[in-house]
């Protein structure tokens, strides 16, 4: 019957199982006992079953229930015997009579509110030892080798934060765990995933560890935990620029800030010179010449003194409201000239996958993990990736990413512990030399896979839940991706240059300065040629006009 279940049925084999003998002529209650619990949990991992016997009774009033009844004299079934067997602790590997049920008898029972199920998982298990099939991940679950015990037995090791979680669940829980060997890191990733799944599901391995992210197609296969970690593939993009400084000058103040400040220079200096002519006489002689007026005006825009102060009230206000302009644009442009010479700011990178189709940027995956990245082939996006990425495979992930951060003219989609283990020995000392994405691409719930019904399912989710929930593996893991700082690449001094938070102010830095200068003394200089060639003519013609007079 019970074969029948199992083949035509889904049948939970951590559910509570009841079991009738029918066959009256039982001669050995405990071997039959027995032989049902462990027929039952060998094959199809039932465990917890109520087995219940017919009790035959004779005329000679036998009351024992333990040996067998014989005899020619007339029998009857007078009860019925309740049996189960507790596999995990350390005594169970024997029957166990529950409770008597007697018929006709109006308590039914010999024991008052018996547990016909009791706990069959103990919080300290028993059993044989379980085999542990890890998935090499490198950096993330490692082979540290191998030894041979005296029965000729191989025993394998192997470290990383997963292999010190389990190895927490199975003392904790008392379990026996001996590492199966592991297949080897050659094959792809992916490849190595379904193989695992599928050593577990033929029974090769009891539970499967390794990074290994829960898929709805591995459900008819095995069963798993909740997850423990949270991963997942991301775009990796160049990290923003830092905006040129001189540039970010040029565009706060462009040309035509510069037009429009010499235009209210011109105008102030004529609006001077006119109101100036028209008090006739009660003005400075400097402010009634059209040159002097725009000489006193560059003055104040330089800061320096002026030969003499108007005297009349209305070109008095008109000089000191454009002393206070003047002055504002000074503070403005020294504000901000030294601001962006501190910070000039960053040129805003790439936030969305939209906006990463929209650069133009060379993107690159890992193609044989094609099939899960773009697990919707109707999705137009995909398809664009698809069409405008070359292949990086997982064994030139470093040359992908050092285009990235070198090159900042591509961008990767990679495992995010493969980037994190690469910026940590490769460049150790660079604040954050690898920018993503703001959401990630693909996410993956890792969790520990075990063979389909195994009876230590839930007390390892238990176990692992509490693990997770009290922070527990967080600490594993943080503190073995820190330890990745002390594992630096012999390639780290090429591109391992820390990061400076401040910068060298040189010449190059005020070279509008001295444009302006450069071109204040061109201005000086022609003006001064001017008036020598000026005063040549102006004396050659004055002696000529004496010569003409005489």
């Amino acid at each position: 019957m019970v074969d029948d279940t199992v083949q035509f049925f889904a049948y939970n084999a951590r559910g509570r199982w009841v079991i009738v003998i029918v066959d009256q002529q039982v001669k050995s209650r405990s071997e039959i006992v027995m032989g049902i619990s462990r027929t039952i949990y060998k094959d199809y991992y039932i465990y917890d079953s109520l087995i219940i016997i017919p009790h035959i009774k004779s005329n000679t009033d036998d009351n024992d229930y333990y040996e067998d009844i014989n005899g020619d004299d007339k029998e009857y079934m007078d009860s019925f015997l309740l049996y189960t067997w507790l596999p995990f602790h350390a005594d169970g590997q024997r029957p166990i009579l529950l409770d008597d049920w007697i018929i006709g008898n109006e308590s039914s029972s010999k024991i008052q509110r018996p547990n016909l199920f009791p706990k069959k998982i103990p919080s300290k298990i028993n059993t044989t030892q379980l085999k542990l099939l890890p998935l090499l991940n490198y950096p993330f679950l490692l082979k540290k080798g191998n030894c041979t015990d005296d029965k000729g037995l191989k025993h394998y090791e192997y470290d990383g934060p997963e292999i010190r979680l389990m190895e927490i669940i199975a003392k904790t829980l008392n379990l026996s765990i001996r590492y199966v060997e592991s297949r080897s890191e050659e094959s792809t990733y992916i490849s190595r995933v379904k193989q695992v799944i599928y050593l577990i599901s033929i029974g090769h391995s009891h539970i499967g560890i390794g990074s290994i992210p829960i898929h709805p197609r591995a459900v008819g296969f095995a069963e798993f935990t909740d997850p423990y970690f949270i991963t997942g593939v991301t775009w990796y993009v160049p990290c923003p620029k830092s905006y040129p400084r001189l540039k970010k000058i040029s565009e706060t103040f462009p040309l035509s800030v510069w037009l429009l400040f010499a235009v209210v220079m011109v105008l102030t200096a004529l609006v001077t010179w006119c109101r100036s002519k028209w008090n006739k006489g009660l003005e400075i002689a400097n402010y009634e010449s059209g040159l002097m007026c725009f000489y006193c005006m560059w003055a104040v825009i330089l800061g320096v003194s002026v030969p003499n102060m108007p005297r009349t009230s209305a070109v008095r206000w008109l000089f000191l409201l454009f002393v206070w302009y003047a002055f504002i644009m000074n503070m403005l442009f020294q504000t901000f000239f030294t601001s962006y010479l501190v910070n000039p700011g960053i040129i805003d990178h790439v936030h969305t996958i939209d906006e990463l189709l929209d650069s133009g940027i060379q993107m690159g995956y890992y193609k044989e993990a094609e099939t899960s990245y773009f697990a919707d082939e109707s999705d137009p996006i995909s398809e664009i990736i698809k069409s405008r990425s070359e292949d990086c495979s997982s064994k030139e992930y470093k040359k992908c990413l050092l285009k990235v951060i070198v090159d900042k003219d591509y961008s990767s989609l990679r495992s995010e512990l493969y980037a994190d283990h690469f910026v940590k020995t490769m460049m150790p000392s660079r604040k954050k030399p690898l920018c993503s994405l703001d959401d990630r691409f693909r996410s993956y719930y890792i969790a520990i896979y075990t063979k389909k019904n195994l009876p230590f399912l839930d007390p390892i989710k238990t176990c692992l839940n509490y693990l997770t929930a009290g922070g527990i593996g967080e600490k594993i893991f943080s503190e073995f991706k820190y330890s990745w700082k002390y594992q630096v690449s012999p390639d780290a001094e090429l591109y391992d240059h820390e990061e400076k938070e401040y910068f060298i102010f040189n010449v190059s830095h005020l070279i509008i300065g001295f444009y302006i200068l450069a071109s204040g003394f061109t201005v000086s200089f022609i003006a001064f040629i001017c008036e020598i060639i000026h005063k040549f003519l102006y004396s050659k013609a004055l002696t000529i006009l004496s010569k003409t007079h005489s």
